[in-house]
């Protein structure tokens, strides 16, 4: 265990006298309902800081973004923006060692991380405010004095070809890389954006060290930043924080020129690519290539466009493509975008049919555009988007520090200064003139035809990734047919009979009132009701639980009601898509204990909503075509999740394993091969036959709205006066001092290991120390399997309560590492952290105790937040909403001595614990050895 001290790195500059920055703007446009101060400055090397007050917050972030990205990468070491952004966090001429900076962090009750797109990179950190201050001077040396040490050069590679060969299986990777090579090779877009070790080499006339110093120096200055301060601290403290740590950023550097090559060539355009994918897949993806819309944010012309082609109501292109049983899904709008580019995409889940019929499908699309360019949309069409993005601006929810400081610094470099809070939800009015522009664009002769199927013919393959895939152009006759409509009538959008006319919250009645109660009703529905007193917005969320034994207890009933989820959310889709565009959002979904619906957003018309899909919930009429539609999807979606994600997999099989109710997709996929509609359609209304309902009414609503909610679940779900037996949370007992093992084999070629070492009970003490542990445990355990060892990428370890049994979990994925040693390496370093915990210098554990007390007492930031934990709390039935508190109180009092000897006990000496295993072959069911010594834990907690 490995212990860093910063302290000493920020005397000095304490009592340094501050100069005042350029003041650019003193508070900025916002929400009405944002309590925040804002001020927007420019320090003397030209760094533009926005300073962001936040009275309500504990934590204080900090964001840097940079103007540079992989599109900046020489073509001789494609991957170098992504390498710097790794290089950065491996120490400083202040901290040479690498774990400094993110130790300190973490040891505050923060995190740290950075991402590396196409243009942009960002940077940000969190942290306890009254440790901003030290966290900012590690934070700003990242940016004015890093090593780039030639040994951490040669780890951080090493992580770098991981973090790729990790990713050879990955679909969207394979996908992307086709995309590239199909792209104009003039255009940045078609470098290699992570790199291997293969791209990032050392040539003796220019090192490595050498090609970062140069990115580096070139791209890394002020001017070509922007930072994002956020805490509770006042503005000029902020101001201050600024101006002291971030001054010595070089201030000149380069600037990225303006794009001149297009995306595409002409032969890339009017084509049909066929990409041969590793699982099964039905899928097309229309593109339609336009110009750059950066400028256009004002007005979000291609919002309102992907809005109304990608409509999903009655009569809609996707409604008609539906009925005529081509489609499953269909999205519109999404795709790569940048400078001088932009992808206007139709994403459409194809069926079988559909991709015989692909041309029919890319007709309608086409007839659709040119229905668009005849019709008058402003009104109201662009009338009702803006009142709905207004809405969503006014009653924001807020946010934690580190999104705040993160999704500021980048529109930061997006937007006007004085739209940089505002941008993302401006439209400011119908601009005719660029609708009709990208309208023009949106021709066949320029679209890209991607379809992906594992019987398409093809006949090259990428060179990274090993797609396989063949482009070819459109055929004339394909053409002639996508320039003529079809005989289909496609319907635009009509009034949104959802949109809110209420715009305030609802009047307080129980201002006393600070945790939910529980409301009488019939003894099979427990309803819980809060009406916020802080929250104040028209918002709300509607949590319910049915409790259906015979949903989970066995795999086919899992299968059945997994099934019968995406019946009905099939069915709701076309009748509640304009609830959806109103700004409210719901899911139903099968769990443990049996199936969970969630209703959010705007309270208005949750109730209405809420019936309606109770109705369809307990309707066992279905359509016939969808069942065989959905069946087949979730059939091979089962079939293939995780089988290219070692780690991932594990974690399934840990779940199913020692919980109840939890099963891996390959058994659930079996359960499909003999299921049909008829004895579906038998078997649903079987499950339903009983049930327990648990539901949370929490927002702006007053109790008597909440007890009709609760009358209409007991009218429509035909809720019995006697609760039925609810489903058992059980979970498998491992054996103290016994070590049981799964291993597992998929098609891929790392090798993983996971170590679950579960709680010996239930107690509030347990469930603390592993917490407690697993803070601690963190940062070392990453430093050293990670960076200093450098067994692989994914290297981590977390808390994981199974039905109020804590656990810990220890894992690593390796492309170069055997079994065996990454089972010693996890073994090592427990029995060193335990032997090493004693040690603990008093600063630090007085830290971890402070900093884990903060996660669990922090205040909630919003109303999302807050109902989630509420919710969270009754499903392990912390009905007093006071498990946490009383965690916390434990963590407070608690000694290293007594944590030792918990540790101890737990992680070694009778440690009950499971090995899980994996290695490249043919995926196999888990193996599960000695289970008949298993015991079982009914206890709920």
């Amino acid at each position: 265990m490995q212990h860093s001290d910063p302290h000493q790195t920020t005397s000095a500059q304490a009592s340094t006298p501050v100069p005042k920055a350029t003041q650019l703007l003193d508070d900025l446009i916002k929400s009405p309902n944002d309590t925040r101060k804002y001020r927007l400055v420019e320090l003397k090397n030209g760094l533009e800081v926005l300073l962001v007050h936040d009275e309500s917050t504990t934590h204080s972030a900090a964001s840097l973004a940079i103007r540079a990205g992989h599109f900046q990468d020489p073509m001789d070491a494609q991957g170098l923006a992504h390498f710097l952004e790794h290089m950065l966090f491996m120490g400083t001429e202040q901290t040479p060692e690498p774990n400094v900076y993110p130790d300190f962090v973490g040891q505050h009750g923060g995190q740290h991380n950075a991402w590396t797109g196409t243009e942009h990179t960002n940077f940000y950190f969190d942290i306890r405010a009254p440790q901003f201050a030290q966290g900012l001077a590690l934070f700003a040396q990242l940016f004015i004095a890093p090593l780039f040490k030639p040994e951490w050069i040669a780890k951080e590679l090493q992580s770098v070809e991981a973090e790729y060969r990790m990713k050879l299986n990955d679909e969207l990777r394979r996908l992307y890389q086709v995309h590239k090579e199909t792209a104009n090779p003039a255009h940045p877009f078609t470098k290699f954006s992570v790199g291997n070790a293969a791209t990032l080499q050392n040539y003796a006339e220019n090192s490595l060290q050498q090609q970062l110093r140069t990115f580096f120096n070139t791209w890394y200055h002020a001017r070509n930043m922007r930072l994002v301060l956020v805490g509770p601290q006042s503005l000029d403290e902020l101001e201050g924080l600024s101006v002291r740590y971030f001054s010595d950023i070089a201030a000149e550097g380069e600037t990225p020129s303006a794009i001149q090559a297009p995306l595409y060539l002409k032969s890339q355009q009017g084509v049909v690519v066929h990409v041969r994918p590793l699982k099964n897949a039905c899928r097309m993806i229309l593109t339609l290539p336009l110009p750059g819309i950066d400028d256009d944010y004002p007005y979000k012309t291609t919002t309102l466009l992907a809005h109304l082609l990608g409509y999903e109501g009655p009569g809609s292109l996707t409604s008609q493509l539906k009925s005529l049983g081509l489609v499953t899904d269909l999205s519109a709008g999404g795709g790569i975008n940048g400078s001088n580019f932009k992808d206007f995409n139709f994403n459409i889940q194809l069926t079988e049919q559909g991709l015989a019929q692909y041309d029919t499908v890319c007709q309608l699309i086409f007839q659709a555009i040119r229905q668009l360019s005849r019709q008058d949309l402003a009104s109201p069409h662009y009338a009702e988007r803006q009142q709905m993005v207004a809405l969503s601006f006014r009653y924001q929810e807020p946010i934690r520090s580190l999104e705040l400081a993160s999704q500021l610094s980048i529109n930061m470099l997006h937007y006007r200064r004085d739209d940089i809070i505002q941008g993302d939800y401006l439209m400011r009015e119908f601009n005719a003139a660029q609708a009709e522009r990208l309208l023009a664009h949106m021709q066949p002769e320029q679209a890209r035809v991607v379809l992906i199927h594992h019987s398409l013919p093809v006949n090259q393959t990428t060179q990274l990734y090993e797609t396989a895939y063949r482009i070819a152009p459109l055929s004339e006759a394909q053409l002639a047919r996508f320039n003529c409509d079809a005989d289909v009538l496609l319907e635009l959008p009509s009034a949104n009979p959802f949109i809110p006319r209420r715009l305030e919250a609802m009047p307080l009645r129980d201002q006393d009132t600070r945790l939910p109660n529980l409301l009488a009703g019939v003894p099979a529905l427990s309803l819980w009701h809060f009406q916020d007193p802080e929250f104040r917005v028209p918002k709300g969320h509607i949590y319910l639980s049915l409790a259906l034994p015979r949903a989970t207890n066995t795999k086919s009933a899992f299968a059945h009601a997994r099934v019968w989820c995406e019946l009905v959310l099939d069915a709701l889709n076309e009748r509640c898509y304009d609830a959806e565009v109103a700004g409210m959002q719901f899911n139903v979904y099968p769990q443990q204990s049996g199936i969970s619906i969630h209703i959010s957003g705007f309270s208005e018309r949750q109730p209405e909503l809420l019936s309606l899909i109770l109705n369809s919930l307990t309707d066992f009429e279905f359509n016939p075509q969808h069942f065989q539609h959905i069946r087949h999807q979730l059939y091979h979606n089962w079939l293939a999740v995780n089988r290219h994600k070692p780690i991932n997999h594990l974690f399934t099989v840990l779940n199913q394993t020692l919980q109840r109710g939890c099963y891996i997709g390959a058994e659930l996929a079996t359960e499909l091969e003999t299921m049909d509609a008829h004895s579906f359609a038998q078997k649903m209304p079987l499950i339903f036959a009983q049930m327990n309902v648990t539901a949370l009414v929490c927002g702006d609503w007053p109790v008597d709205v909440a007890q009709r909610i609760g009358r209409a679940l007991t009218h429509q779900l035909s809720l019995s006066g006697r609760p039925q037996q609810a489903p058992l949370r059980e979970v498998t007992l491992l054996q103290p001092g016994k070590a049981e093992s799964i291993h597992c084999q998929l098609p891929h070629p790392d090798h993983a290991v996971a170590l679950f070492c579960q709680g010996q009970s239930i107690s509030d003490l347990e469930k603390a120390a592993f917490l407690l542990l697993n803070h601690i445990i963190s940062p070392s355990f990453f430093n050293q399997l990670r960076t200093e060892q450098q067994l692989g990428y994914m290297v981590g370890n977390s808390y994981v309560p199974m039905n109020g049994r804590p656990g810990l979990l220890f894992y690593v994925q390796s492309p170069h590492t055997g079994l065996a040693e990454l089972e010693r390496a996890i073994e090592s370093f427990i029995e060193d952290f335990c032997a090493q915990l004693p040690q603990l210098p008093e600063t630090l554990w007085q830290d971890a105790k402070h900093s884990v007390v903060s996660q669990l007492t922090d205040a909630d930031p919003n109303l999302r937040i807050r109902a989630q934990r509420f919710w969270t709390s009754i499903s392990i039935d912390d009905v007093k909403f006071d498990l946490a508190k009383r965690m916390a109180a434990l963590i407070d009092e608690m000694s290293l001595a007594s944590l030792t000897d918990i540790a101890r006990q737990r992680l070694l000496a009778q440690s009950a614990r499971l090995w899980l295993t994996c290695t490249q072959g043919n995926v196999s069911q888990a193996g599960q050895q000695n289970h008949a010594n298993y015991g079982v834990d009914n206890e709920d907690d």
